[in-house]
């Protein structure tokens, strides 16, 4: 338990860093892309437009675990004020902690679907019939629709 007390306090640390750091504020979205699955990842940029939109977010802090995922990601059209940072794995882990303990915006996004044990996002991708881009607008941006796809029927 003391450990996860020192989890908890050093992530909300991390946290000040970031925000300080990337100047992120009630204007930004703050996304990690965990690379656990990437076409998810690939959806979660397709869409992010969407999602700034729909909180009126005037630009995103986009954090990568590997270089590789950079090259892969950087071909993707982004909108106006992204940036992409390289970031270690482990404080990544410190911050979903964090976060998972006191959920301070609606506007940070982690796109862990393995890890950690429970993950909504992952469970939904592994216990219903919905797609890695329905995932993302409806389970992770929570937008209402689709953007872009005409209606099922």
């Amino acid at each position: 338990m003391f450990r996860s007390v020192l989890h908890i306090f050093h992530g909300a640390f991390l946290w000040q860093v970031l925000r300080a750091r990337f100047g992120v504020t009630e204007q930004k979205v703050v996304l990690f892309l965990m690379g656990d699955n990437q076409k998810l990842d690939e959806y979660a940029l397709i869409h992010l437009k969407d999602f700034m939109d729909r909180k009126y977010a005037k630009g995103a802090v986009l954090f990568l675990k590997d270089k590789r995922d950079y090259g892969r990601f950087k071909r993707v059209k982004l909108p106006e004020g992204v940036k992409f940072c390289l970031y270690p794995v482990r404080k990544i882990q410190i911050l979903y902690d964090y976060y998972s303990f006191h959920r301070f915006s609606d506007k940070i996004l982690f796109t862990y679907t393995d890890s950690p044990k429970g993950n909504e996002l992952g469970r939904l991708l592994r216990e219903t019939e919905i797609d890695e881009e329905e995932a993302v607008c409806l389970g992770l941006y929570r937008l209402r629709s689709v953007p872009g796809r005409k209606d099922r029927g």
